[in-house]
C-alpha cells in the first residue's frame, strides 16, 4: 500500500510539471510579454488619441493597431489568440506574465516621472 500511495505521488508531481511546460507552438513569456506591452499602449494610445476624431471606428482602429504589432513581432493573429488561451488557461504561468508587464510598466512610469514630464511649471 505504501508503494501504491508513493507511486501515485510522484504521478501526480509529474502530471503538475507537465501541465506547466509551454508547447513550441505558444509564443514565449518574454515575447508574450513585449506584445502585451504594446497591445497596452495601443490600446491607450487609441482611446486617448485617435478616438477624439469623431470619423474614426474604435473596433477599425484597434485592428489596425493590433496588425502592426502582429507584423513587428512576426506573428499571426491565431497565433497570438492561441498563445493567449494558452497563458490565460495556466495561471501560475500567467500571473508570472503579468506581474513582468507591471513591473516594466512601473518602471517606464517611473522614467517618464523622473525626466521631469509632470513637474509643474
Amino acid at each position: 500500500m505504501k508503494y501504491i500511495l508513493l507511486l501515485l505521488y510522484f504521478l501526480l508531481i509529474f502530471a503538475c510539471r507537465q501541465n506547466d511546460v509551454i508547447p513550441n507552438s505558444v509564443i514565449p513569456p518574454d515575447e508574450m510579454g513585449k506584445i502585451l506591452f504594446e497591445a497596452n499602449m495601443a490600446e491607450e494610445f487609441v482611446n486617448s488619441y485617435v478616438m477624439k476624431d469623431r470619423s474614426k471606428n474604435k473596433e477599425t482602429e484597434m485592428k489596425r493597431e493590433y496588425e502592426k504589432i502582429f507584423f513587428i513581432h512576426n506573428i499571426t493573429e491565431q497565433q497570438f489568440k492561441k498563445s493567449y488561451d494558452f497563458y490565460r488557461s495556466h495561471p501560475e504561468i500567467y500571473k508570472s506574465l503579468m506581474d513582468s508587464l507591471d513591473a516594466k510598466a512601473q518602471r517606464k512610469r517611473s522614467d517618464v516621472y523622473s525626466m521631469g514630464a509632470f513637474q509643474s511649471r
